[in-house]
């Protein structure tokens, strides 16, 4: 392993996207791989038993390329990090919410909406009440946003009602003004959210993410130290239709991709 080690990123779906964009952005010089398991997604309806499984699956698939760290671009893999298996740093998207809500709010409730396995799973509130005692999560776990955002995310009105049935619950008998995206899917309709909903200050963890990342890369001397150049991996399971999915989020969301290929984890090889 090297200091040109790409960095690796897993996620369900085509969600951590909004976290490969933000990590393009701001280390533009190094290598990253992408994973997206949507033969399996939406990893927030399985139980942690398959979670787990899914997640250490995806890891030795980064791994045998050679990265040198690993971002969980997925709230619900992260919410059970402790239980993960690597010989690589992994670094949570579900503690750097946390961080990033403190930073936003020093006390009160902060609404939060993610899947319902990272809400089931306490996550969240757990990683918090180790920061601070003067800030609380209200949840709402939501069954079909992230797979309506995967599968249709340019169909505007199916996207408003569901953001509506997650949302809503949130503010029907509360005063809530900062809104962590407890889901990477949920930044892919983040000005949609922050159209119907105005009053809210909006936290996407990812970038708080990568904040933890580079200082940790910094403490290690394991920058590529270029600054620009870097080479995007992207791959996908799944069907030739979640491949069209992927080919057409890469567009939509303008991230820069060398290559775009479906992949078989070790799971399935058996």
């Amino acid at each position: 392993m090297t200091n040109q080690s790409p960095i690796g990123l897993i996620d369900s779906g085509i969600g951590g996207f909004t976290v490969l964009r933000e990590l393009q952005q701001r280390l533009p010089g190094e290598n990253l791989i992408y994973l997206g398991d949507s033969l399996r997604m939406p990893y927030g309806e399985l139980d942690n038993a398959a979670i787990i499984e899914y997640a250490n699956s995806d890891i030795r698939f980064l791994e045998e390329r050679g990265v040198k760290a690993i971002l969980l671009a997925c709230n619900t893999i992260s919410s059970l990090m402790e239980q993960l298996t690597a010989k690589v740093p992994l670094f949570s998207i579900v503690e750097a919410g946390c961080l990033a809500t403190m930073e936003t709010c020093k006390t009160g409730e902060v609404g939060l909406i993610a899947t319902r396995a990272t809400v089931n799973n306490g996550a969240y509130p757990r990683v918090l009440r180790q920061l601070t005692d003067q800030v609380v999560f209200v949840q709402q776990g939501t069954k079909t946003l992230a797979s309506v955002i995967n599968n249709y995310p340019e169909e505007i009105e199916l996207l408003r009602t569901h953001i509506h049935l997650a949302i809503d619950p949130l503010i029907e008998e509360r005063d809530i003004h900062v809104l962590l995206l407890g889901c990477t899917h949920f930044p892919i309709v983040r000005e949609t959210i922050a159209e119907l909903y105005p009053q809210f200050t909006i936290i996407n963890p990812a970038i708080k993410e990568i904040d933890i990342l580079r200082e940790k890369l910094t403490a290690q001397d394991a920058f590529s130290g270029m600054d620009a150049g870097g080479k995007t991996e992207i791959y996908t399971t799944g069907t030739q239709a979640d491949y069209k999915i992927f080919c057409d989020m890469v567009d939509y969301l303008d991230i820069r991709c060398h290559s775009l290929n479906q992949a078989v984890l070790d799971i399935d090889k058996a």
